[in-house]
């Protein structure tokens, strides 16, 4: 276990201090408009705060939230004078269905909790908003009867309260952690995200406020389109927005569609209020993970297409350079030469080709291995590039020990320029070579420069530069020969 500061243990004392007094307000708001309705509201706020609050905290120390929270339980009911049995009972059921569910959630889901997938939801719903409560309003049922002779229907007002305070308040709350839902409230996105809340509370208190037919129905619209451009975390937001208005109105009773019910008695306006908000939260809920699968399938395809196009890109590099050397390849060579001398017919320019040969390379492998040949055929080409720093210039192995330069623009001279430093580069390398007579690796250069013609080709300018290499070859190598114009 590691050990905590002094700073992490005033920090934790902080949170547990703010636990329980939010815990002890909310189920004081959830006492006082439950007042003659068998003393629950339309939502029981204070559990699923209290799960939330647990969730969230990395170091896990929820029986000490747990005991925040019972603490927060007691305060509430003592304020309404109730007797100790029944203050400290009913918040030994509180706490208890807050510890079904965290510990129900974590067993199941582990440290990531992610509702917007369908398997994490369903196991969500499974332990927090249905055994959590339903063991918690059993008890509750079967405390109250005992001590007061109250009915036996009195979990069937627990359970839908505390079942839409989880339902509603622990995705709201985890969602706000996500840095994609915390972006909802980042400046830029602000006004956006509070116009969409204000709007969806515009709509709830005026279907709640007066109307005397059920527009209820009217709601869903709205709540739908914030999920679609929020996310569910706003779709869950909008969800509290309508409990609270809606509770409102419901308990104080100023008209409204569920004034307007064959037995209007509170117990029955919260109970219709309840089925309302479920419904709501449900709705919500399926359309957020379809449209979150949505958002991961198109992510996945897009990360699937970047792979693809960045393998593909890969394998034509590949395709088109040499594994040894690093220049291009044969294959690149042949397609290079062609587009250069269909753009040089274009544009009526020279274009000059040098090929260049290892001299007794043969007997170099032979006497010092082709690791070193290796080695001097990497060096060879990294004169080569040198030499030629032009963007359009390609240097090129084209087998072996045999190397070519395309030189787009390139005169006669400036070729031969070009094949002296290439040349003499080789020499500065220095590479003892006793079966050469020079004693060190050597080149052999052919240059052939042309302006293209209509009735001429590469393949002409490929031979005169190969004959002129043999004739550097035949003046002893180690030497620069230009094929004749």
């Amino acid at each position: 276990m590691v050990k905590e500061t002094r700073a992490e243990r005033l920090k934790f004392a902080v949170k547990f201090a703010a636990a329980a007094a939010l815990t002890a307000e909310l189920a004081w708001i959830g006492l006082a408009a439950g007042r003659g309705a068998g003393h629950v509201p339309a939502i029981w706020w204070a559990n699923a705060v209290l799960a939330s609050i647990m969730l969230l905290d990395k170091r896990r120390r929820w029986l000490l939230l747990l005991a925040a929270g019972y603490l927060g339980n007691v305060i509430a009911h003592l304020f309404f004078h109730d007797p100790m049995w029944e203050v400290l009972s009913l918040s030994t059921c509180d706490t208890g269905e807050t510890a079904i569910a965290v510990y129900g959630v974590a067993l199941s889901l582990g440290r990531r909790v992610d509702l917007t997938q369908q398997r994490q939801l369903l196991r969500f719903v499974g332990f927090a908003v249905l055994l959590g409560p339903l063991v918690a309003s059993l008890a509750a049922g079967i405390i109250l009867h005992i001590g007061l002779g109250s009915p036996y229907t009195v979990p069937l007002l627990w359970f839908p309260a505390s079942a839409l305070g989880m339902s509603v308040v622990v995705p709201l709350v985890l969602g706000l952690a996500r840095r994609e839902t915390r972006e909802l409230f980042q400046p830029q996105r602000l006004p956006n995200t509070l116009l969409y809340l204000l709007m969806i509370g515009a709509a709830t208190a005026a279907i709640f406020s007066g109307a005397e037919f059920p527009w209820l129905f009217f709601i869903f619209p709205p709540l739908l389109f914030l999920v679609v451009r929020l996310g569910l975390s706003g779709g869950v937001l909008g969800c509290c927005v309508v409990a609270a208005i809606g509770t409102h109105f419901t308990v104080s009773a100023r008209g409204g569609p569920l004034a307007q019910l064959v037995d209007p008695s509170l117990e029955n306006r919260i109970l219709i209020l309840q089925l309302f908000l479920a419904t709501a939260v449900l709705s919500v809920s399926v359309v957020s993970i379809v449209f979150a699968d949505l958002k991961r399938a198109h992510a996945a395809a897009s990360l699937s297409e970047a792979r693809y196009r960045e393998l593909a890109s890969s394998m034509e590099a590949l395709a088109t350079v040499d594994a040894l050397t690093g220049v291009a390849n044969r294959r690149q060579f042949d397609r290079a030469i062609q587009m250069e001398w269909q753009r040089a017919l274009r544009e009526a320019a020279p274009l000059t080709l040098l090929l260049l040969d290892v001299d007794r390379f043969k007997a170099f492998n032979d006497q010092y291995g082709h690791l070193e040949g290796d080695s001097c055929l990497r060096s060879i080409a990294r004169i080569a590039s040198e030499v030629s720093r032009r963007p359009s210039d390609t240097v090129a192995r084209l087998g072996g020990e045999e190397f070519a330069m395309i030189l787009p623009g390139t005169t006669a001279a400036g070729a031969l320029e070009i094949a002296e430093r290439l040349r003499k580069g080789v020499l500065t390398l220095e590479v003892t070579h006793s079966g050469n007579s020079h004693g060190v690796v050597t080149v052999s250069v052919g240059c052939a420069t042309m302006i293209p013609g209509e009735h001429s080709s590469a393949t002409e300018m490929v031979a005169a530069a190969d004959s002129a290499l043999y004739a550097a070859k035949g003046a002893g190598r180690n030497c620069v020969q230009v094929a004749p114009a």
